[in-house]
């Protein structure tokens, strides 16, 4: 592994990779950002572009897992500025923690400035991500250790989720001018919308009636089984006004507390809209 970043003339951090030969002379001399010495960027074509150390430099960063541990550090904190920024969409691949499925979040909305070693109580974050200087996800690197528990039971006691990426394994996808992080692990999210739904769904059956059809319909609303329903900030009464059967043109409602149901002549009553357990009112698409 071979060290990617440095401090340039100004001070400033710089990856390797944005070098070419006039920027190499330009932004000369390039310091360690770990031992502060003089660093040498190589920028041959045939080894990967890295900074090397003068021969018998003794600092630790000459090691592979320390530069594969800082590189991966210098990347996280370089896609914090970028989302932060607006200049890229960074997305975080986290695992809900109830069914362990997909829960990705948008970097850009969970905070607006990344520090490097940030604390948590006692203990330090590679990378704190902050809202309004307060602490909301901590960014952590494998490289031959897992998170060990004490620094887990620390961000769990202070309410902060984390996001662990393994240095060794591909944890970077860039397409399309956005980047996602696929963590190894991570842990202290909420669940996602559709465990949420699905737990207060039971809630909800177990008072029958209105509520627990509402409930069933959320259910399968929120694991996308639902795919002509359309939700919106109009509340029941602008649906109903605009209702009209497909199938026998009245335009007859069954008015709930949170449903409107029709039904045909000889029929039974059949769901129209109700209001979803986000708020928004949700209608369904075969009368429409």
């Amino acid at each position: 592994m071979l060290l990617a970043w440095a401090r340039d003339a100004s001070g400033a951090k710089v990856d390797v990779r944005t070098l070419d030969a006039g920027t190499r002379r330009s932004r000369a001399p390039f310091f360690c950002l770990g031992c502060g010495e003089l660093l040498v960027a190589r920028l041959g074509p045939i080894r990967a572009r890295h900074f090397a150390h003068r021969p018998g430099s003794a600092c630790p960063l000459t090691a592979p897992e320390s530069a594969l541990h800082l590189d991966a550090k210098e990347r996280l904190l370089a896609l914090c500025r970028e989302a932060f920024a607006g200049t890229r969409r960074v997305t975080v691949l986290a695992r809900c923690p109830a069914c362990r499925g997909a829960a990705p979040r948008d970097l850009a909305a969970e905070g607006d400035e990344a520090v490097a070693e940030g604390a948590v109580g006692p203990l330090r974050a590679d990378v704190l991500v902050r809202a309004r200087n307060r602490p909301v996800l901590a960014l952590e690197v494998r490289v031959t250790h897992a998170l060990d528990p004490e620094k887990e039971a620390a961000l769990a006691a202070a309410g902060i989720p984390f996001v662990e990426i393994d240095a060794r394994e591909e944890w970077l996808r860039e397409e399309g001018g956005g980047a996602s992080v696929a963590p190894a692990r991570s842990g202290g999210f909420p669940t996602c919308a559709a465990c949420t739904a699905a737990r207060r769904a039971d809630l909800e059956r177990a008072k029958g009636g209105e509520a627990a059809e509402i409930a069933e319909l959320e259910a399968y609303r929120s694991r996308g089984l639902l795919v002509r329903a359309s939700a919106s900030r109009e509340g029941l009464a602008a649906v109903a006004r605009r209702f009209r059967c497909p199938e026998c043109g009245r335009r007859d409602l069954v008015r709930g507390s949170a449903m409107l149901r029709h039904a045909c002549p000889g029929a039974s009553a059949r769901p129209v809209a109700w209001k979803g357990f986000d708020g928004e009112t949700v209608s369904l698409g075969w009368w429409r």
